[in-house]
C-alpha cells in the first residue's frame, strides 16, 4: 500500500516503485487526498483518503489552533522538520481515518509512503507491516514523525498505534546533491513521471531556436497566485528563445497578453517537454530539479518567498553548480541568456546526470526491499 501527501509532486516519485512492485507480481494500491484523478492517471488504483480535502481548510485550522507556530516557525526560510510537528500533524490528520480504513480492509504486507506522510507510519503500525519511506528533496527526517505524532495523541489512542522508524528509507537526490548531509537510506535512480497527456504536434519537433520551459509545480500557483510570474514573462520577451509556460491547470488570464515568444501549454508531462528544451525556470521542487538533470539541461530556481519548503532543493542545485537561484523580481533577460549559455553549469549537470543514471533502478530497489524485509 502506497500513501501520499496530498500533492502530485509527492505522489509522482512513488509511481515507479509502485509499478516495479506490480511488475514483480505484487498487488498494489495507493491512497492520496486531493488530486485523485491526476494520481489515477498513473495507472495505479487510487483510494481517496479524504473526500473533499481542502488545503485551505487545513491551513485555517492550523492558524486557529497553533497561532504561535504560524507566526514564528512557519515564517522561517530555513526549515528544521523537527520544528514542524503542528504543520505535518495538521496535513496528516484529515488523511488518517481513510488510510486506516483502507489498512483494515486491505491488509497490506508493506506500506510505502512519502516523507511528509506520517500517516503511512501509522498504517504500517496498524497492519503490523514494515514501512518504506521515500524521501523528498534533500530534507533530513530526523525527529519529524515523532514531532507530528505528538500533536496526534487522539489518533494514536483511537487506533492503538505509535510511531517507529521505517524499515527502509530511499533517498530522492543522488549522493553529490546531499551537500554533505548523511544519507538516511538507500539511493535509487530517478526516473521522471508526471502523468500522461495527449501531446500536440508542435512539441514533437525540435524548435528552430532555443526553447526554455517555465514550470512552477503542481501546488504553488494554485495556492499563491500567478502575480509573481510577470517579471519572468517580461524578461523572456527580451531573449532570443521560445518560452513555454507549463503551469498545469492554472488560469493565467490575470497575466494578460503574452509576448510573441511566450506560449502556454497547460498540463504536459514535464520530462517530455524538457527533452526538447535548452533550459528550465522553476519554483524549486525536488522532482522538477531531478527531471531537469535527467534531461541534461541547466535550471534557474525562482522560489516564491512565501513557499518555504524549496530551501533544500535550491541549496543543493546552487552548491552542486547545476543551476542558478534568483528572486523572481530579479530575473532579467541577461540572467535568462546566461542560463542558456553557461558551459560550466551544463558540464556539472552532465556529471550529476551520469551519477544518477548509475544508481539502482526502481526494479532493482524493489528486489532489494523484498530480500531485505521478507
Amino acid at each position: 500500500m502506497f500513501c501520499s501527501h496530498p500533492g502530485l509532486g509527492h505522489f509522482f516519485p512513488l509511481v515507479h516503485l509502485a509499478w516495479a512492485f506490480r511488475t514483480a507480481g505484487h498487488e498494489v494500491i495507493a491512497t492520496i487526498a486531493g488530486p485523485t484523478e491526476g494520481a489515477a492517471g498513473s495507472g495505479v488504483e487510487i483510494v481517496d483518503a479524504a473526500p473533499g480535502f481542502s488545503m485551505e481548510a487545513v491551513n485555517e485550522r492550523l492558524a486557529r489552533e497553533h497561532p504561535e507556530f504560524v507566526r514564528t516557525v512557519a515564517t522561517k526560510p530555513a526549515i528544521d522538520l523537527d520544528e514542524w510537528g503542528p504543520g505535518f500533524a495538521a496535513i496528516n490528520r484529515p488523511l488518517i481515518d481513510g488510510i486506516m480504513a483502507l489498512t483494515d480492509d486491505w491488509g497490506p504486507d508493506l506500506v510505502v509512503y512519502d516523507q511528509g506522510t506520517t500517516a503511512g507510519l501509522f498504517a504500517a503500525a496498524r497492519a503490523g507491516a514494515p514501512a518504506v519511506q521515500r524521501n523528498v528533496s534533500a530534507w533530513r527526517t530526523r525527529g519529524m514523525h515523532e514531532a507530528a505524532a505528538a500533536y496526534l495523541p487522539d489518533v494514536c489512542e483511537r487506533y492503538g498505534v505509535s510511531i517507529s522508524k521505517p524499515a527502509v528509507t530511499i533517498e530522492e537526490f543522488p549522493p553529490s546533491m546531499l551537500a554533505g548531509e548523511q544519507p538516511e537510506g538507500w539511493f535509487m535512480r530517478w526516473l521522471p513521471h508526471s502523468g500522461g497527456s495527449v501531446v500536440g504536434d508542435r512539441l514533437l519537433r525540435r524548435p528552430e531556436r532555443p526553447r526554455v520551459a517555465v514550470s512552477m509545480g503542481t501546488v504553488e500557483l494554485q495556492m499563491l497566485g500567478t502575480g509573481t510570474m510577470r517579471t519572468i514573462i517580461d524578461a523572456a520577451a527580451g531573449v532570443d528563445a521560445e518560452f513555454v509556460l507549463a503551469l498545469g491547470g492554472v488560469d493565467i488570464a490575470s497575466l494578460g497578453p503574452l509576448p510573441d515568444n511566450v506560449s502556454s501549454v497547460g498540463w504536459i508531462p514535464l520530462h517530455f517537454l524538457l527533452g526538447t528544451c535548452t533550459a528550465i525556470v522553476h519554483h524549486g521542487g525536488g522532482g522538477t530539479a531531478l527531471t531537469a538533470i535527467d534531461a541534461g539541461i541547466p535550471q534557474l530556481i525562482t522560489p516564491d518567498p512565501r513557499d518555504l519548503f524549496q530551501h533544500t532543493t535550491l541549496e543543493a542545485v546552487r552548491k552542486r553548480g547545476i543551476g542558478f537561484v534568483s528572486e523572481r523580481e530579479d530575473v532579467d533577460s541577461a540572467l535568462l541568456t546566461r542560463l542558456m549559455t553557461d558551459e560550466g553549469v551544463r558540464a556539472a549537470t552532465a556529471e550529476v546526470r551520469q551519477e544518477m543514471a548509475a544508481l539502482p533502478t526502481p526494479a532493482a530497489t524493489v528486489q532489494r526491499i523484498i530480500e531485505h524485509l521478507f
